[in-house]
């Protein structure tokens, strides 16, 4: 992460200064794609699952902090079926012990 990356970080910002999540991925999946350009023959494949990899554990993590490894609520802020939740969390190995 760069210098800059980690103040805006820890920077006090507004939510109106904060950049656009959707915004983020983008970018991010163009410098893949551009990096795949480069890479003479090379196709882009799972960019889904590569997708659901990088934000559904760090996301489901999160969640069940701030819920106090409540699945029941964290299933609620989520949106999703406890059920759901609990096979996501076995999945990601996030699962209580």
């Amino acid at each position: 992460m760069n210098t800059s990356s980690f103040q805006l970080i820890h920077a006090e910002v507004t939510h109106d200064d904060m950049v656009d999540i959707g915004t983020c991925i983008q970018h991010h999946f163009n410098v893949y794609l551009s990096a795949l350009d480069d890479a003479l023959g090379t196709q882009p494949h799972d960019l889904h699952q590569m997708l659901l990899a990088a934000c559904e554990k760090p996301l489901l993590e999160l969640v069940m902090d701030k819920a106090n490894g409540n699945q029941s609520l964290a299933s609620e802020w989520l949106g999703i079926n406890r059920a759901t939740l609990r096979k996501k969390l076995m999945q990601y190995a996030l699962e209580q012990k």
